[in-house]
């Protein structure tokens, strides 16, 4: 079913806000790590790490955080970019700690970390003239914003910061759909990537198995109507209330209430990851997100096409001057992809990699995670995950990057 999309003044009454509460939160004997920023962590764990901001061809102003690299040797020769999932942030690469989170291992390894957000998370929620809290046009956007707009932003900020010709790509769900837009829409961009790692790819969404992303496909031209009504153009946003009350619960209850989560909308297998670990990412994880955005990956499934946004016949016909949204074409892709993937994955199916695999022009290697369980968010959270994943971005990081 086809939705229009329009325009309304934000609800506050239903995005009732709560500041920090850091000493609310410290009197409840939360983990430390649950509440501090991505600064702050890097700070706490003595990696060098610089700020930078970045602004897009549309106004958004995107927070990018750099770990410098920490490591005996020389740096490496090109910087590497990583981009977060839909519910994320850059936090998402470093939350398991020192020991075992990707980009602290990546510093360590003598590369020079980017970790970006895109816009409308919680540490880019700004632009330079629309407020978020009182203009919906801040929320007027979707995975195809953050595709042509923000990660090519982000591409030629890190390559001008750094005087480089190309750089390295990380992403993890949803940064894998804003790569695939970026290069399908602008493949000018394949000559700026040396090599790409998609980690559970989102593309194609016809075999997802999660439960609660297909109940509400089924419904989601009714669901927009009703959010628009209400003015909930932003969803999840770490403000809400919503993201306190989750992460009070899983500082006490881990595994019983988050990892329950994950198992019923990623798939889970308890134990994969340390309950201290699940806490703290569930501090972290539920970041601002714009209702367009989930309505878009709602067409995705419903249609099991990987298509830019469907605004109505009439809306299309305006914007693409076809009936029906064009797919993204992915064959335009060039640059080195390596698939990264997970057979216990609820959304990343390895049915819809297959797809997307056999339209790309040039996959390095496509690699399933050999333990059976392996799942969505263990790529980045699971105790294997430097054994069974990041060990393969190094192989390939260490092989091109000589």
């Amino acid at each position: 079913m086809n939705y229009a999309y329009s325009l309304t003044r934000p609800n506050r009454l239903l995005t009732i806000s709560l500041p920090d509460k850091r000493p609310l939160k410290k009197a409840l004997g939360f983990i430390e790590d649950t509440y501090l920023n991505f600064t702050e962590l890097t700070t706490k764990y003595k990696y060098p790490t610089e700020e930078h901001t970045v602004t897009t061809d549309d106004g958004y102003i995107l927070r990018v955080f750099r770990i410098l690299p920490k490591c005996n040797g020389t740096s490496k020769a090109l910087p590497v970019v990583t981009m977060h999932g839909i519910y994320d942030s850059s936090d998402e690469y470093i939350l398991p700690g020192p020991k075992t989170g990707l980009g602290y291992i990546l510093s360590r390894n003598c590369y020079d970390v980017w970790a970006a957000n895109h816009r409308g998370n919680v540490y880019s929620r700004r632009h330079v003239h629309l407020n978020p809290d009182t203009d919906p046009e801040f929320w007027e956007y979707t995975f195809d914003e953050h595709g042509y707009f923000d990660i090519p932003a982000i591409v030629d900020y890190v390559l001008e910061a750094t005087q480089q010709t190309k750089l390295n790509y990380i992403g993890h769900s949803q940064g894998t759909t804003d790569f695939l837009v970026m290069t399908s829409l602008r493949p000018e961009y394949n000559d700026k990537i040396q090599i790409s790692f998609q980690i559970a790819p989102v593309a194609y969404l016809r075999h997802i198995r999660s439960f609660i992303p297909k109940l509400l496909a089924q419904a989601h031209a009714p669901l927009g109507t009703i959010l628009k009504h209400l003015g909930l153009r932003e969803l999840l946003g770490r403000q809400q209330i919503v993201h306190f009350v989750i992460e009070f619960l899983c500082q006490f209850a881990p595994e019983d209430i988050c990892g329950a989560g994950f198992a019923l909308t990623t798939g889970y297998k308890r134990g994969y990851i340390k309950p201290r670990n699940l806490a703290v990412v569930f501090g972290h994880l539920i970041s601002g997100i714009s209702t367009k955005d989930l309505i878009h990956f709602s067409q995705l499934i419903t249609s099991g096409r990987f298509q830019r946004f469907d605004n109505g016949m009439a809306g299309n016909l305006k914007k693409y001057s076809s009936v029906i949204p064009p797919e993204y074409n992915v064959s335009k892709i060039t640059s080195a992809v390596v698939l990264i993937c997970a057979r216990n994955d609820y959304v990343s199916e390895l049915e819809d990699i297959a797809i997307l695999r056999s339209k790309l022009q040039n996959v390095v290697e496509y690699y399933v995670a050999p333990d059976p369980y392996w799942s969505h968010n263990d790529h980045f959270y699971a105790i294997k995950a430097p054994q069974l994943v990041f060990s393969k971005i190094l192989e390939h990081l260490n092989k091109v990057n000589v």
